[in-house]
């Protein structure tokens, strides 16, 4: 009975993540485009025992499905436990996009907050992180917030494999040429990861993205996400 009532209220959240996504703004929407992302998500700690851990994130996008290279980046993190299920953490990307007819580059500096909490076979993180990003051409610093849920629980006969569902809230604290002030986007995520070795995993799913442009149009784009996680 505890582990239906923990699939129901899985649902229940994962609905909400769902739902929330379809509430984005919508208006002055443009058609839809396709993308791929991929990335390789490393983790471990400073040293035995240490509160100090590292993280590495390598990430390529590409644009028209997967014909087209979109972006490519380097994010490190290293954060340090505050609590029994909290951190904080500090860190900078480096990232080139290649827009047509050109490309850019991107210095990203990183604070974020993480909370998680997790048993029975559920868990539930919240990670709150502002980046100021200083981008090829622009004016000036452009600085974000985003704050990200995400639930993870794992299925019923099957041995390892996780249902994973996700949304993730991107504000513009400021004004730039990148755009005005406010929403920037919005990101559903519906996937499921699957143990490859006692140390890594493979996660692998769908992003639905509501996005406004630097003209302030509203606009949509579907992702098919694969993330390599390994833990040293």
């Amino acid at each position: 009975m505890a582990g239906m009532r923990g699939g129901r209220a899985a649902a229940v959240l994962a609905g909400w993540v769902i739902a929330a996504g379809v509430a984005a703004p919508a208006a002055g929407q443009s058609p839809p485009d396709v993308r791929t992302w991929t990335g390789v998500a490393m983790q471990g700690r400073v040293g035995p025992g240490s509160p100090w851990r590292w993280n590495s994130d390598s990430l390529v996008r590409a644009r028209n499905g997967a014909g087209t290279l979109d972006f490519v980046a380097e994010r490190v993190v290293l954060t340090r436990d505050v609590a029994g299920r909290s951190s904080v953490g500090i860190g900078y990307a480096y990232g080139r996009g290649f827009p047509d007819g050109g490309s850019l580059r991107e210095h990203r500096f990183v604070q974020q907050y993480l909370w998680n909490r997790g048993g029975a076979g559920r868990w539930l993180s919240l990670k709150t992180r502002v980046e100021e990003r200083y981008v090829t051409g622009q004016d000036s610093m452009a600085l974000r917030v985003r704050q990200q849920v995400r639930i993870t629980w794992s299925l019923p006969s099957r041995q390892g494999l996780r249902a994973v569902a996700a949304e993730e809230l991107f504000v513009r604290a400021n004004s730039t040429k990148l755009g005005s002030r406010g929403f920037d986007s919005n990101r559903v995520f519906l996937g499921v990861a699957r143990p490859l070795t006692s140390r890594s995993s493979l996660e692998v799913g769908y992003v639905n993205i509501v996005w406004r442009s630097a003209s302030g149009d509203a606009r949509r784009s579907h992702v098919m996400s694969a993330t390599l996680a390994v833990g040293l």
